[in-house]
């Protein structure tokens, strides 16, 4: 958040160099919340609110247990609560400086009775097998789509939320589906790199999952991934 002390002068110049105008502000709007953000979390994109918009189409009071996985500020599975999607939800993060900044989102939203905030580099520390499993992983190759992220969300968001070594960047994928297929017995949906949804599509079906859909968002780009999973 902008410090009382910063003069305007001051606030322009964060502006220009490329700061986030809700980290100056210390909030964003999502999907007809306010939420608390600062330098430790992504600022929320449109993309990330359409997948909500299409979560709460589909599931809206027909799912019981929701997990998000790297829930940042917490705004996709508050969202979720806050509009009818689930009964109960947890979020897990391996970022502690998120999982506060979640943690009063829940607070301020008066939805910390139904959400259940934890550390957990993905679904390691997660015991519960959950009706609809969503995330907003780290999706870019730290080399080779450098390029493709603009220079001031490189110097100003969290790199951990943002970036995977190009080298493990199948690998990470490969792991965390196989964790979500663990823990599912229902649908699980992510925002992904439009070049590599098709090639993450692959895997899902590789291990089992079914109705996989690579999703188009509202530019006609390849956005988010889409499949179920039973455990019967």
């Amino acid at each position: 958040m902008a410090n009382s002390k910063d003069s305007i002068e001051d606030i322009q110049n964060k502006l220009l160099d490329g700061v986030p105008l809700a980290t100056l502000m210390g909030f964003s709007e999502f999907y007809y919340n306010k939420f608390f953000v600062n330098e430790d979390v992504l600022i929320p994109r449109p993309e990330t609110e359409y997948m909500i918009d299409l979560l709460v189409k589909e599931f809206k009071g027909k799912v019981k247990k929701v997990l998000d996985v790297g829930t940042g500020s917490g705004v996709i599975i508050l969202s979720l609560l806050a509009h009818g999607v689930g009964e109960s939800g947890e979020g897990v993060d391996i970022c502690e400086k998120a999982l506060a900044v979640a943690k009063i989102n829940a607070q301020d939203l008066k939805l910390n009775q139904k959400l259940k905030l934890y550390k957990s580099d993905r679904l390691t520390a997660v015991e519960s097998v959950f009706d609809l499993i969503v995330s907003n992983p780290p999706y870019i190759k730290a080399i080779s789509h450098r390029d493709l992220v603009h220079d001031s969300v490189h110097k100003h968001e969290p790199h951990a939320a943002l970036y995977l070594p190009d080298d493990y960047y199948h690998l990470w994928f490969e792991d965390f589906f196989q964790q979500v297929r663990s823990q599912l017995n229902g649908t699980f949906m992510m925002e992904g790199h439009e070049l590599e949804l098709e090639g993450q599509s692959k895997i899902l079906k590789n291990l089992g999952f079914k109705n996989v859909q690579v999703i188009k968002d509202l530019t006609d780009r390849p956005r988010y991934l889409k499949a179920q999973y039973s455990q019967k």
